[in-house]
């Protein structure tokens, strides 16, 4: 077991000074709190790491906190993993700079790829991406699950005649109702 503890569910107002408190009751001793934030906003995320001085102490502090309340929430502690290789691509995954080209993503360097001339970059107008309905994007009215695009094509189709009903009314032969009024 690693010295390295990943405490989630944590309070979004929480503080370094806090959590090295909180963790460090019993004699223990916290090393180092890294608070996770995001990048855009620099606000928590609501998640952190922290590294106990050894491994029982560590132990220790799982068996202690794990649970317990935080201010308003309850804190999940267990050891935190190693981080994970990067893929082929690097950090951004296969379609990153160095990685396989993806037929979803321009070539590096190269123009992106738009549906019409006019639509483009240089063409003026707003650009337009390929829609390609095999890799899943649909938008109108495909947009919606498969579920309700079924049942609306139920509704819409033309509904049967059950064996009980007569042909005098409905369907295609329903005009036979009327033809009392031509015997005049």
């Amino acid at each position: 077991m690693g010295k390295r503890l990943y405490v989630g569910n944590l309070p979004y107002d929480a503080d370094e000074a806090s959590l090295r408190a909180t963790f460090g009751t019993d004699g223990r001793t916290v090393e180092r709190v890294h608070i996770v934030l995001d990048r855009e906003t620099q606000r928590p995320r609501g998640f952190a790491f922290v590294e106990m001085a050894t491994e029982e102490q560590a132990r220790q502090a799982i068996a202690a906190l794990d649970g317990t309340l935080f201010g308003t929430r309850q804190l999940r502690v267990t050891e935190a993993e190693e981080r994970r290789p990067a893929g082929p691509g690097g950090p951004r995954g296969p379609g990153g700079p160095g990685g396989p080209p993806r037929a979803d993503r321009p070539p590096a360097g190269g123009a992106p790829r738009f549906a019409g001339g006019a639509g483009g970059p240089s063409g003026g107008g707003s650009p337009r991406t390929v829609d390609d309905p095999a890799r899943g994007n649909r938008f109108g009215p495909d947009a919606r699950p498969r579920r309700e695009r079924e049942q609306e094509a139920q509704r819409r189709a033309p509904r049967r005649r059950t064996e009980g009903e007569s042909e005098d009314y409905g369907g295609r032969r329903g005009y036979r109702r009327f033809e009392d009024d031509d015997e005049e």
